[in-house]
C-alpha cells in the first residue's frame, strides 16, 4: 500500500486553511492512502472550535475529504470537528475512494498539559469524549484509528493489536512543547509494541489565537519501529510504502503477539 502523510499548518480560517491543503496534494503522484492531520482544517480557541463543527456525512470539512479522495482516487482520512446534537467532537474520518465515510473515531483522551508559560492546553474545553475504539478495513488492511494524544495510552493500540489489525492511524496535532521529547518516541513504541505500521501526520507551525506552536514531524513507522519517512516542521507531503510481507516476517521472526499472558 503506497501512502502519503500531509503536514499542514492551519489557520483560524477554515476556508483558507482548506484551499492551503489542496495547493499541497493536487499534483501528488498515485497513492493508495492520504492521511491528514487532527483537525487539519482550523486551529483557534476553545471557544470557536464548537463554531466550526460540522455535522456527519457533510460540512465543508468532510466535503474536502470527500473531494480530494474522488479526485485522487485514494482512501482519504483525516481530523475534523464533529458536532453531533449538543455534543462536539474532535473526530478522524476515513473516506474509500469514492468518498464515502467508511468510519468515524471520536477522541477517546482528551489531551490536557500546563505550559512552561503557565498557559493550560485542555481539550475538554471544546470536546466531548469518544467512548469506542474503532476499526476499518482498508483494502486488506485492518486499521485501528487513534488521534493524537491516544498515542500515550498504549492500551487502546494493544486492543487494536489483538483483534488483527496491521495498521494504526494517529492524525495529530502534537506540541512543540512535548512533541520534541515525546513525539518520535510514542510513535515508534507502538508500533515495535504491536507489530504494525504506524502513519500519523502532524500539524506544524503556530495557532494564530493561542500561539502554541505545533510539532510537525509527522512519519510513518514500521512494524519493526524504522522511520519510513518523516517530514521537518514546515507544510509538506511525505510518501511510504508499508508491505505486507515485511510485516508477516516481523511477526513471525519476533511473535511476541502471541507471548501475552496478561
Amino acid at each position: 500500500m503506497h501512502v502519503a502523510i500531509v503536514q499542514t499548518a492551519a489557520t483560524d480560517d477554515a476556508a483558507e486553511s482548506l484551499s492551503r491543503a489542496w495547493r499541497l496534494v493536487r499534483r501528488m503522484k498515485p497513492c493508495d492512502l492520504v492521511v491528514f492531520p487532527e483537525a487539519f482544517a482550523i486551529r483557534t480557541s476553545s471557544g470557536a472550535y464548537a463554531a466550526a463543527a460540522e455535522k456527519l456525512p457533510g460540512g465543508p470539512m468532510t466535503e474536502f475529504l470527500a473531494g480530494t479522495a474522488r479526485r485522487l482516487g485514494a482512501w482519504v482520512a483525516g481530523g475534523i470537528i464533529e458536532r453531533a446534537g449538543r455534543r462536539v467532537y474532535n473526530t478522524c474520518v476515513v473516506l474509500d475512494r469514492e468518498g464515502r465515510v467508511r468510519a468515524r473515531y471520536r477522541k477517546i483522551h482528551l489531551f490536557e498539559a500546563t505550559l512552561d508559560t503557565g498557559q493550560v492546553v485542555r481539550e475538554r474545553d471544546s470536546y466531548d469524549a469518544g467512548r469506542e475504539p474503532v476499526v476499518v478495513d482498508i483494502e486488506g488492511w485492518r486499521t485501528g484509528l487513534a488521534i493524537c494524544y491516544d498515542v500515550r495510552f498504549p492500551e487502546l493500540f494493544r486492543l487494536y493489536a489483538e483483534v488483527g489489525a496491521t495498521l494504526l492511524l494517529a492524525p495529530s496535532n502534537f506540541t512543540q512543547r512535548t512533541g520534541k521529547d515525546h513525539w518520535e518516541v510514542l510513535l515508534r513504541a507502538r508500533a515495535i509494541e504491536n507489530q504494525c505500521y504506524v502513519v500519523a501526520p502532524n500539524q506544524c507551525g503556530t495557532n494564530p489565537v493561542t500561539g502554541i506552536a505545533s510539532h510537525g514531524h509527522g512519519m510513518v513507522v514500521d512494524p519493526w519501529g524504522r522511520i519510513l519517512c518523516a517530514a521537518a516542521d514546515s507544510e509538506g507531503v511525505r510518501r511510504a510504502t508499508l508491505d505486507r510481507t515485511h510485516l508477516d516476517r516481523v511477526r513471525r521472526h519476533v511473535p511476541v503477539l502471541k507471548h501475552r499472558t496478561l
